[in-house]
């Protein structure tokens, strides 16, 4: 796994440094100057570097899920800086020099910055507590994303308005001609005019939709129930199927094959692996092997043999498979089983499991359930859905069984204790003395010769006291387990299969389907397990700290706002990101599965920043006095410009992580898919319901406030007035 890990690392380090790119361009359309954005870019670096020390202090490494979550970060890094930095940037714009707009512009925002960073760090505290494969996998990324947020809200309030005050007195005008080439500056000034464009269009569907408030609330939640429907078809797993380059052969000839003859048939099939163009070399373990702990298991035996086979750069796997599995049924003499995605060492690890699906046989006489697993091995292997069917149990080599006849020993005076001496001493032999060579003592065994040891007609001529072997032992032929399983005390054997895709529901119920009429003898139970059983553990854990997140995020808010009924109109963005989340997975087939869970989570405190800056700013004009509608009109125009460039720095910087190519990437790529779609529902939700709803709940409060008489409740002004306010308020344009 040597070559998967270090491809992982490296493109999580290309799509880290990729996305940042990316995002650093958007600040520079957006801000033209090029001061401005490396200003803001700087926030990267420092707070990575601050997150691997503080990785380092908590004891973890750097690997797949901790880079990973810095390269999940990476947009995230830059909100607190670009807010910061376009309020300073708005002030300079009014005329005030370089410090008191630093000055100014830190102080308006800090609160709005401080409580939208903690909600982002608070969704991570109930996933550090997920036990199972959740928690095992993503407490390394949860933990770099908090320490890299609180780094970079940290330089956005300290080295951010520091380095800005310092930049020149007079702010660079828009309309003012920079200093770039003329093919740089053509398409900035088209996007200038696209975004003025966008603007005016923006404040126009805003007025339309506090007009007509009813319909925006009605098709909000409409869209919210299509987005239902649509997360049942997903397929669900625990985790998604990652491409590792690599798969394993499992080759099984009838037992008691000499292991000549294994080696010789695993030959074979490295030839015929070997010719396929896309493989790149094949490792062959022939006879027992040796188990290596949590990852496999000591089934193994000379009649066995695996076969690991790596695939060149490019290729991917299922394809290969699907040229390889006829040429190795036809070269193969016994049972083959392929073994890839999550039945490699990767997905064990992480808690795949041996397969997708465990039948558990549980009987109280093993050779009963032996009998019965076949029968479920037989219906299974049928199952549309189903792949790669074997018994669990390794039965082990043939053997004879010497049973001593006591009745008949005791009628002719013999003890059965004589009996078994005299069979072991026949068959492994009995030391008769010992041979001294100077300082060594080498013993000097006596027994039969190996031709005879293995003969059973020698049992037929051996006596004891003159009484043939045969009149006082039974002997009969049997397979010889090498494990017993159980199970609450009952011997269990598991029959595994993998699903066809990966909708393990599916695989469940079609397995369902093959032993429904199959009636278990007297004694057999059996169970369906496996992947599905670990996957409701996970989805049940994820659920909860779905719900824990959303009670932070609302308990923070609350202290934020000093308010019961704000902190409800934020989190209403979280259905808005969900919509996007779930048609994402659709779209690109990832499925719902533990790591697109955790995006969702994680999106609990992403997607709330935007309206935390709107509602906040929206409070700060009603405290100077304007209308809730005015306020409104007058937050469209102050923070339309930060909220998109927030949103489109963090989509682009995951960009390259959801279509990420080469190892490791299918294993980050739901959760980028769903941290991608939902930002980008929420943010043109966000944008237009969480107004309408924020004016909805603060009419609704007036009301209850002036039916309970109290002396702090405020007029509503009059529908003609508000309306004529409304207009004269509202902006044409906006930067």
């Amino acid at each position: 796994q040597a070559g998967f890990v270090q491809g992982a690392i490296s493109n999580l380090v290309q799509e880290m440094v990729l996305g940042g790119i990316l995002a650093f361009l958007v600040l520079v359309l957006f801000l033209r100057d090029a001061r401005y954005p490396i200003t803001i870019a700087l926030a990267i670096p420092i707070s990575v570097v601050a997150a691997f020390g503080l990785l380092h202090a908590t004891g973890i490494s750097l690997n797949i899920m901790s880079l990973g979550g810095l390269a999940l970060g990476v947009g995230m890094l830059m909100d607190n800086s670009i807010v910061v930095l376009e309020n300073i940037f708005r002030h300079r714009e009014k005329g005030l020099t370089a410090a008191a707009a630093a000055a100014l512009g830190t102080e308006e925002v800090q609160r709005a910055i401080t409580a939208s960073t903690l909600t982002t760090i608070a969704v991570f505290g109930p996933i550090i507590y997920v036990q199972g494969v959740a928690g095992e996998l993503f407490t390394a990324l949860s933990l770099a994303v908090a320490f890299a947020l609180l780094a970079s809200l940290a330089a956005a309030m300290t080295l951010l308005p520091t380095m800005a005050a310092r930049l020149q007195s007079r702010p660079p005008s828009r309309d003012a001609p920079a200093r770039w080439h003329r093919w740089v500056q053509a398409p900035l000034d088209g996007f200038d005019r696209g975004w003025q464009a966008f603007a005016h269009c923006y404040h126009s569907q805003l007025e339309r939709a506090l007009r007509h408030r009813g319909r925006v609330v009605v098709g909000s939640l409409l869209l919210l129930g299509l987005t239902v429907p649509v997360a049942l078809s997903l397929d669900r797993s625990v985790l998604p199927n990652v491409d590792q380059g690599t798969f394993t052969a499992r080759l099984e000839l009838p037992r008691g094959t000499p292991l000549e003859t294994t080696a010789a048939a695993a030959a074979r099939l490295e030839r015929v692996l070997l010719a396929d163009p896309g493989v790149a070399a094949v490792f062959s373990r022939i006879g027992k092997q040796v188990a290596v702990e949590g990852i496999t298991e000591d089934r193994s035996g000379v009649h066995t043999a695996v076969i690991d086979v790596r695939l060149k750069p490019g290729q991917h796997t299922p394809r290969v498979l699907a040229r390889l599995r006829p040429r190795l049924a036809r070269a193969t003499p016994g049972e083959l089983a392929i073994e890839s995605g999550q039945a490699t060492a990767l997905g064990k690890l992480l808690g795949a499991g041996e397969a997708d699906l465990a039948v558990r046989v549980r009987a109280d006489d093993l050779a009963e359930g032996l009998a019965y697993a076949e029968q479920v091995r037989g219906r299974l292997a049928r199952a549309p859905l189903l792949t790669n069917v074997r018994i669990g149990t390794e039965l082990g080599q043939p053997e004879y069984l010497v049973e001593i006849d006591r009745e008949r020993a005791a009628s002719y005076g013999i003890d059965a204790r004589a009996v078994a001496d005299a069979v072991e001493s026949y068959m492994r032999g009995r030391v008769a003395t010992d041979f001294v060579a100077f300082d060594r003592k080498v013993p000097v065994v006596v027994r039969l010769p190996e031709a005879a040891r293995r003969s059973l007609a020698t049992m037929e001529t051996l006596r004891l006291d003159g009484v043939p072997m045969r009149e006082l032992v039974r002997i009969r032929e049997s397979l010889g387990p090498v494990e017993i399983r159980r199970l609450d005390q009952s011997r269990l054997v598991p029959v595994f299969a993998d699903a066809v895709g990966r909708d393990i529901d599916g695989a469940v119920r079609s397995a369902q389907a093959a032993v429904r009429d199959l009636t278990p003898p007297e004694g057999v139970r059996v169970e369906i397990g496996g992947e599905n059983e670990e996957m409701r553990r996970s989805f049940r854990e994820l659920g909860i700290a779905f719900c824990l997140a959303l009670l932070l995020v609302y308990m923070i808010l609350a202290a934020e706002f000093e308010s019961r009924v704000h902190p409800l109109t934020v989190l209403l963005s979280v259905p808005m990101g969900l919509i996007g989340a779930i048609f994402a997975l659709w779209v690109f087939g990832a499925g719902i599965n533990t790591v697109s869970l955790i995006g969702m989570v994680i999106l609990v405190g992403i997607v709330d920043n935007d309206a935390v800056v709107k509602i906040d700013f929206i409070n700060q004009m009603r405290r100077e006095g304007l209308s809730t509608r005015a306020a409104i009109y007058e937050a469209g125009r102050a923070r339309l410009r930060p909220i998109v460039m927030n949103s489109l720095t963090a989509m682009l910087a995951i960009l390259p992580m959801m279509f990420g190519i080469g190892a490791g990437a299918g294993l980050q790529a739901p959760l980028a898919i769903a941290v991608f779609g939902g930002l980008l529902t929420a943010t043109a939700l966000t944008l237009v319901v969480i107004p309408v709803v924020y004016e909805l709940l603060d009419e609704l409060g007036d009301r209850i406030r002036l039916r309970l008489g109290r002396p702090d409740a405020q007029s509503l002004p009059a529908p003609a007035a508000a309306v004529a306010e409304a207009t004269a308020t509202a902006p044409v344009a906006s930067d």
